[in-house]
Protein backbone atom coordinates (compact mmCIF):
# COMPACT_ATOMS: atom_id res chain seq x y z
CA UNK A 1 0.00 0.00 0.00
CA UNK A 2 1.24 3.73 -0.63
CA UNK A 3 1.44 6.81 1.69
CA UNK A 4 -1.31 8.92 -0.36
CA UNK A 5 -0.17 11.53 1.58
CA UNK A 6 3.92 11.13 0.93
CA UNK A 7 3.32 10.54 -2.55
CA UNK A 8 1.61 13.79 -2.97
CA UNK A 9 4.35 15.71 -0.98
CA UNK A 10 6.68 14.30 -3.74
CA UNK A 11 4.77 14.88 -6.67
CA UNK A 12 4.44 18.58 -5.64
CA UNK A 13 8.09 19.28 -4.68
CA UNK A 14 9.48 17.05 -8.01
CA UNK A 15 9.89 20.20 -10.11
CA UNK A 16 11.87 21.78 -7.01
CA UNK A 17 14.99 19.64 -7.98
CA UNK A 18 16.70 21.22 -10.77
CA UNK A 19 20.33 20.11 -10.38
CA UNK A 20 21.58 19.49 -14.00
CA UNK A 21 23.14 16.35 -12.87
CA UNK A 22 19.87 14.46 -11.62
CA UNK A 23 16.88 16.68 -13.01
CA UNK A 24 16.11 14.76 -16.10
CA UNK A 25 15.15 12.04 -14.35
CA UNK A 26 11.43 11.50 -14.74
CA UNK A 27 11.95 12.71 -18.61
CA UNK A 28 12.44 10.44 -21.84
CA UNK A 29 15.62 13.11 -22.27
CA UNK A 30 17.82 10.67 -24.14
CA UNK A 31 20.56 9.85 -21.21
CA UNK A 32 22.58 7.06 -23.49
CA UNK A 33 21.81 4.03 -21.47
CA UNK A 34 18.06 2.91 -22.58
CA UNK A 35 19.67 0.37 -24.60
CA UNK A 36 16.78 -1.64 -26.43
CA UNK A 37 14.45 -0.83 -23.41
CA UNK A 38 13.56 2.66 -23.08
CA UNK A 39 11.97 3.48 -19.26
CA UNK A 40 8.03 2.73 -18.98
CA UNK A 41 5.86 5.48 -18.00
CA UNK A 42 5.76 3.76 -14.69
CA UNK A 43 10.12 3.88 -14.62
CA UNK A 44 9.20 7.67 -15.33
CA UNK A 45 6.65 8.22 -12.75
CA UNK A 46 8.95 6.52 -10.05
CA UNK A 47 11.72 8.59 -11.23
CA UNK A 48 10.57 11.94 -10.99
CA UNK A 49 8.80 11.21 -7.26
CA UNK A 50 12.06 10.12 -6.07
CA UNK A 51 13.40 13.94 -6.82
CA UNK A 52 10.33 15.03 -5.08
CA UNK A 53 11.98 12.58 -2.47
CA UNK A 54 15.25 14.14 -2.37
CA UNK A 55 14.17 17.26 -2.24
CA UNK A 56 12.17 16.53 1.15
CA UNK A 57 15.07 14.42 2.62
CA UNK A 58 16.80 18.02 2.05
CA UNK A 59 13.97 20.48 3.47
CA UNK A 60 13.48 17.68 6.46
CA UNK A 61 17.06 17.44 7.45
CA UNK A 62 17.69 21.36 7.49
CA UNK A 63 14.99 21.31 10.26
CA UNK A 64 16.55 18.47 12.10
CA UNK A 65 20.11 20.63 11.79
CA UNK A 66 18.42 23.77 13.19
CA UNK A 67 16.72 21.49 16.22
CA UNK A 68 19.86 20.03 16.89
CA UNK A 69 22.00 23.63 16.95
CA UNK A 70 18.49 24.40 19.81
CA UNK A 71 19.14 21.60 21.72
CA UNK A 72 23.48 22.22 21.97
CA UNK A 73 22.37 26.47 22.35
CA UNK A 74 19.99 25.53 25.51
CA UNK A 75 22.42 22.38 26.81
CA UNK A 76 24.75 23.38 29.88
CA UNK A 77 28.21 22.66 29.95
CA UNK A 78 30.55 21.11 32.28
CA UNK A 79 33.20 22.07 34.99
CA UNK A 80 35.50 21.40 31.51
CA UNK A 81 33.26 23.77 29.71
CA UNK A 82 32.64 20.87 27.82
CA UNK A 83 28.70 19.51 26.56
CA UNK A 84 27.75 16.03 28.14
CA UNK A 85 28.01 13.90 25.13
CA UNK A 86 24.53 13.26 25.51
CA UNK A 87 23.94 16.01 24.25
CA UNK A 88 24.90 14.92 20.69
CA UNK A 89 22.92 11.90 20.83
CA UNK A 90 20.07 11.22 17.88
CA UNK A 91 21.39 14.61 16.17
CA UNK A 92 21.64 14.42 12.40
CA UNK A 93 25.84 14.90 12.47
CA UNK A 94 26.06 12.06 15.19
CA UNK A 95 24.13 9.84 12.87
CA UNK A 96 24.98 10.26 9.52
CA UNK A 97 29.16 11.73 9.74
CA UNK A 98 31.74 9.28 10.67
CA UNK A 99 31.31 7.83 14.17
CA UNK A 100 35.43 7.79 15.20
CA UNK A 101 35.82 11.47 14.73
CA UNK A 102 32.88 12.14 17.39
CA UNK A 103 35.44 14.03 19.82
CA UNK A 104 35.94 16.97 16.87
CA UNK A 105 32.36 17.29 16.77
CA UNK A 106 32.05 20.83 18.28
CA UNK A 107 28.85 23.39 18.31
CA UNK A 108 30.95 25.21 15.89
CA UNK A 109 31.41 21.91 13.69
CA UNK A 110 27.21 21.90 13.85
CA UNK A 111 26.75 25.29 12.56
CA UNK A 112 28.93 24.76 9.50
CA UNK A 113 26.78 21.05 9.13
CA UNK A 114 23.63 23.59 9.04
CA UNK A 115 25.50 26.46 6.90
CA UNK A 116 26.50 23.47 4.73
CA UNK A 117 22.82 21.50 4.34
CA UNK A 118 21.55 24.83 3.59
CA UNK A 119 24.04 24.90 0.85
CA UNK A 120 23.25 21.57 -0.90
CA UNK A 121 19.90 21.81 -0.44
CA UNK A 122 19.86 25.11 -2.42
CA UNK A 123 22.42 23.35 -5.03
CA UNK A 124 19.72 20.42 -5.37
CA UNK A 125 17.24 23.40 -6.28
CA UNK A 126 20.25 25.05 -8.58
CA UNK A 127 20.17 24.50 -12.79
CA UNK A 128 23.25 26.09 -12.02
CA UNK A 129 25.10 24.09 -9.97
CA UNK A 130 27.10 20.60 -9.82
CA UNK A 131 28.44 18.50 -7.36
CA UNK A 132 29.35 18.94 -3.64
CA UNK A 133 32.41 21.06 -3.17
CA UNK A 134 34.15 19.27 -0.15
CA UNK A 135 34.39 16.42 2.05
CA UNK A 136 31.30 17.50 4.26
CA UNK A 137 29.29 17.79 1.23
CA UNK A 138 29.94 14.78 0.08
CA UNK A 139 28.50 13.32 3.58
CA UNK A 140 25.80 16.01 3.67
CA UNK A 141 24.50 14.40 -0.08
CA UNK A 142 24.98 11.07 0.62
CA UNK A 143 22.53 11.47 4.12
CA UNK A 144 19.99 12.83 1.90
CA UNK A 145 20.24 10.45 -0.77
CA UNK A 146 19.70 7.46 1.79
CA UNK A 147 17.02 9.74 3.38
CA UNK A 148 15.53 10.49 0.07
CA UNK A 149 15.21 6.35 -0.07
CA UNK A 150 13.92 5.61 3.27
CA UNK A 151 10.86 8.13 2.41
CA UNK A 152 10.16 6.07 -0.92
CA UNK A 153 9.99 3.03 1.38
CA UNK A 154 7.70 4.56 3.40
CA UNK A 155 5.90 5.71 0.78
CA UNK A 156 5.75 2.36 -0.90
CA UNK A 157 7.19 2.91 -3.77
CA UNK A 158 9.75 1.24 -5.57
CA UNK A 159 12.61 2.84 -7.33
CA UNK A 160 15.69 2.22 -9.63
CA UNK A 161 18.07 5.24 -9.74
CA UNK A 162 21.37 5.78 -8.20
CA UNK A 163 21.21 8.91 -6.77
CA UNK A 164 24.69 8.93 -5.32
CA UNK A 165 26.58 7.87 -8.54
CA UNK A 166 25.02 11.31 -10.22
CA UNK A 167 25.96 13.60 -7.74
CA UNK A 168 29.06 12.34 -6.09
CA UNK A 169 32.83 12.93 -7.41
CA UNK A 170 33.38 9.38 -5.76
CA UNK A 171 32.86 7.44 -2.62
CA UNK A 172 35.86 8.10 -0.92
CA UNK A 173 34.42 9.55 1.90
CA UNK A 174 33.16 6.64 2.99
CA UNK A 175 37.02 5.29 4.16
CA UNK A 176 36.18 7.74 6.95
CA UNK A 177 33.49 5.86 8.22
CA UNK A 178 36.27 2.59 8.15
CA UNK A 179 38.04 1.43 11.12
CA UNK A 180 40.21 -0.04 9.40
CA UNK A 181 41.22 2.90 7.58
CA UNK A 182 41.52 4.84 11.16
CA UNK A 183 44.65 7.60 10.59
CA UNK A 184 44.72 7.52 6.53
CA UNK A 185 43.41 11.07 7.03
CA UNK A 186 47.13 11.67 8.49
CA UNK A 187 48.99 10.13 5.78
CA UNK A 188 48.80 12.60 2.69
CA UNK A 189 51.85 10.20 0.55
CA UNK A 190 48.86 7.12 1.45
CA UNK A 191 45.78 9.45 0.23
CA UNK A 192 48.06 10.57 -2.84
CA UNK A 193 49.25 6.89 -3.81
CA UNK A 194 45.58 5.66 -3.37
CA UNK A 195 44.54 8.48 -6.09
CA UNK A 196 42.08 10.05 -3.57
CA UNK A 197 42.17 12.80 -1.01
CA UNK A 198 40.63 12.16 2.88
CA UNK A 199 41.79 15.57 5.06
CA UNK A 200 41.25 15.68 9.15
CA UNK A 201 38.33 16.90 10.14
CA UNK A 202 39.43 20.31 9.70
CA UNK A 203 40.14 20.25 5.87
CA UNK A 204 36.53 18.41 5.44
CA UNK A 205 35.17 22.29 4.88
CA UNK A 206 37.97 22.90 2.18
CA UNK A 207 36.87 23.48 -1.42
CA UNK A 208 38.51 20.12 -3.77
CA UNK A 209 39.89 22.92 -5.74
CA UNK A 210 38.86 26.32 -6.94
CA UNK A 211 36.48 25.59 -9.37
CA UNK A 212 34.06 24.58 -6.13
CA UNK A 213 32.80 27.03 -3.99
CA UNK A 214 32.19 25.98 -0.31
CA UNK A 215 29.56 28.59 1.75
CA UNK A 216 31.97 31.28 3.17
CA UNK A 217 30.75 30.48 6.83
CA UNK A 218 32.06 26.92 6.70
CA UNK A 219 35.21 27.25 4.36
CA UNK A 220 38.16 26.09 5.99
CA UNK A 221 41.70 26.52 4.13
CA UNK A 222 43.82 23.52 3.51
CA UNK A 223 46.00 22.22 6.06
CA UNK A 224 46.92 18.93 4.61
CA UNK A 225 51.22 18.95 4.69
CA UNK A 226 51.75 18.98 0.90
CA UNK A 227 53.13 15.33 -0.28
CA UNK A 228 56.77 15.07 -1.98
CA UNK A 229 55.42 14.15 -5.05
CA UNK A 230 56.20 17.11 -8.00
CA UNK A 231 53.13 15.83 -10.36
CA UNK A 232 51.18 18.97 -9.34
CA UNK A 233 53.39 21.16 -10.83
CA UNK A 234 52.14 19.41 -14.49
CA UNK A 235 48.97 21.91 -15.30
CA UNK A 236 49.00 21.67 -18.54
CA UNK A 237 49.02 18.38 -21.53
CA UNK A 238 52.50 20.22 -22.70
CA UNK A 239 53.79 19.88 -19.66
CA UNK A 240 52.52 16.21 -18.96
CA UNK A 241 54.26 15.17 -22.29
CA UNK A 242 57.40 16.56 -21.34
CA UNK A 243 58.09 14.23 -18.72
CA UNK A 244 57.65 11.63 -21.34
CA UNK A 245 61.06 13.36 -23.88
CA UNK A 246 64.26 11.91 -23.20
CA UNK A 247 66.25 14.97 -24.56
CA UNK A 248 64.16 17.21 -21.73
CA UNK A 249 63.98 14.97 -18.76
CA UNK A 250 67.04 12.71 -19.48
CA UNK A 251 69.73 15.14 -20.89
CA UNK A 252 73.15 15.12 -20.51
CA UNK A 253 73.46 18.08 -18.59
CA UNK A 254 75.17 17.45 -14.87
CA UNK A 255 72.10 16.75 -12.04
CA UNK A 256 71.80 19.81 -9.55
CA UNK A 257 73.06 17.45 -6.53
CA UNK A 258 71.08 14.95 -4.11
CA UNK A 259 70.63 16.81 -1.11
CA UNK A 260 68.03 15.86 1.57
CA UNK A 261 65.10 17.41 1.49
CA UNK A 262 64.63 17.67 5.34
CA UNK A 263 67.02 16.54 8.21
CA UNK A 264 64.68 13.87 8.72
CA UNK A 265 66.09 11.85 5.23
CA UNK A 266 69.58 13.40 5.96
CA UNK A 267 69.64 11.58 9.22
CA UNK A 268 67.95 8.29 7.60
CA UNK A 269 71.31 8.21 4.93
CA UNK A 270 73.39 8.46 7.36
CA UNK A 271 72.13 5.55 9.76
CA UNK A 272 71.21 3.29 6.72
CA UNK A 273 73.97 0.34 6.31
CA UNK A 274 74.20 0.23 2.58
CA UNK A 275 74.57 -3.44 1.02
CA UNK A 276 75.36 -4.18 -2.23
CA UNK A 277 71.50 -5.20 -3.47
CA UNK A 278 70.13 -1.17 -2.16
CA UNK A 279 71.33 1.77 -3.62
CA UNK A 280 71.87 4.42 -1.31
CA UNK A 281 71.33 7.72 -1.49
CA UNK A 282 75.38 9.70 -1.77
CA UNK A 283 75.21 13.62 -1.94
CA UNK A 284 78.91 13.43 -1.72
CA UNK A 285 78.77 12.52 -5.17
CA UNK A 286 75.85 13.03 -7.00
CA UNK A 287 76.96 12.14 -10.51
CA UNK A 288 78.12 8.50 -9.35
CA UNK A 289 75.40 8.01 -6.94
CA UNK A 290 72.68 8.75 -9.87
CA UNK A 291 75.05 6.06 -12.36
CA UNK A 292 74.46 3.84 -9.66
CA UNK A 293 70.77 4.47 -9.23
CA UNK A 294 70.30 4.26 -12.74
CA UNK A 295 72.16 0.43 -13.09
CA UNK A 296 70.67 -0.80 -10.16
CA UNK A 297 66.67 0.18 -11.31
CA UNK A 298 67.31 -1.76 -14.43
CA UNK A 299 67.76 -5.07 -12.60
CA UNK A 300 63.92 -5.37 -12.25
CA UNK A 301 61.32 -2.94 -12.40
CA UNK A 302 59.72 -3.04 -8.91
CA UNK A 303 61.12 -2.66 -5.46
CA UNK A 304 61.31 -1.40 -1.78
CA UNK A 305 61.53 2.59 -1.92
CA UNK A 306 62.38 4.36 0.98
CA UNK A 307 61.67 8.04 1.64
CA UNK A 308 60.09 10.77 3.32
CA UNK A 309 56.50 10.86 2.35
CA UNK A 310 55.30 14.28 3.09
CA UNK A 311 56.71 17.67 4.47
CA UNK A 312 56.78 16.88 8.17
CA UNK A 313 56.57 13.45 7.81
CA UNK A 314 59.45 13.27 10.66
CA UNK A 315 59.54 9.53 9.79
CA UNK A 316 60.93 7.61 6.25
CA UNK A 317 58.92 4.82 4.97
CA UNK A 318 59.59 1.86 2.93
CA UNK A 319 56.76 0.91 0.13
CA UNK A 320 56.58 -1.33 -2.64
CA UNK A 321 56.24 0.23 -5.91
CA UNK A 322 55.66 -1.27 -9.53
CA UNK A 323 57.76 0.50 -11.76
CA UNK A 324 61.21 3.14 -10.21
CA UNK A 325 62.45 5.16 -13.20
CA UNK A 326 65.34 7.62 -12.14
CA UNK A 327 65.67 10.58 -14.18
CA UNK A 328 68.00 13.72 -14.41
CA UNK A 329 65.91 16.56 -14.81
CA UNK A 330 62.12 17.45 -14.01
CA UNK A 331 60.55 20.16 -16.76
CA UNK A 332 59.12 21.60 -14.17
CA UNK A 333 60.39 24.00 -11.54
CA UNK A 334 63.99 23.95 -10.26
CA UNK A 335 65.87 21.74 -11.97
CA UNK A 336 66.18 18.21 -9.85
CA UNK A 337 66.53 14.65 -10.24
CA UNK A 338 63.88 12.64 -10.04
CA UNK A 339 61.66 9.58 -10.43
CA UNK A 340 58.94 8.59 -11.97
CA UNK A 341 57.41 5.77 -9.70
CA UNK A 342 54.19 3.69 -10.30
CA UNK A 343 52.68 2.67 -6.78
CA UNK A 344 50.64 -1.05 -5.83
CA UNK A 345 47.42 1.45 -6.86
CA UNK A 346 48.77 2.14 -9.76
CA UNK A 347 48.95 5.77 -9.16
CA UNK A 348 51.77 7.62 -10.95
CA UNK A 349 53.99 9.80 -8.69
CA UNK A 350 57.29 11.98 -9.55
CA UNK A 351 59.07 12.05 -6.23
CA UNK A 352 62.25 14.16 -5.78
CA UNK A 353 65.37 12.60 -5.40
CA UNK A 354 66.08 14.58 -2.74
CA UNK A 355 62.97 13.09 -0.62
CA UNK A 356 64.46 9.22 -1.45
CA UNK A 357 66.70 7.38 1.58
CA UNK A 358 67.47 4.18 -0.39
CA UNK A 359 65.72 2.00 -3.38
CA UNK A 360 65.92 -2.11 -3.69
CA UNK A 361 64.93 -3.86 -6.28
CA UNK A 362 62.38 -6.16 -6.01
CA UNK A 363 61.00 -8.47 -8.93
CA UNK A 364 58.33 -10.17 -6.87
CA UNK A 365 56.84 -7.01 -6.26
CA UNK A 366 55.57 -6.76 -9.80
CA UNK A 367 55.16 -10.14 -10.17
CA UNK A 368 52.56 -10.64 -7.44
CA UNK A 369 50.99 -6.87 -8.74
CA UNK A 370 50.91 -8.12 -11.87
CA UNK A 371 48.99 -11.50 -11.31
CA UNK A 372 46.60 -9.69 -9.39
Amino acid sequence: MTDATLVQLFDDLADRTRNPLISYLGTRDDRGDWGDEPPSDADLLAERRLLGAITLAAISIIDECIADMQTIGAAEMDSDAELDPETYADTFVWDYFPPRFRASYDPQFFAKVLVSVVKVSHDLANPAAGRPACIAEEIIVNAICKYAYALMDEAGLDYDADLEELLLDDADFELLFSKDMDGVEDDPAMQRSLGMWLPPVEGWFTPFNSDRVVHPYAETNATTPPVHDLFHLLDSDELHAMTRETNVVDAPAPITGLPPISEVVHLARQTTIADPATWLADDSDAESSYSALIEISQLAKSGWLTWEPHESADVVRSDAVVRFAPHRHYPVGPDQPWGEVAMTSGVIMHIPLSAIVSYRPDPAIYERWNSM
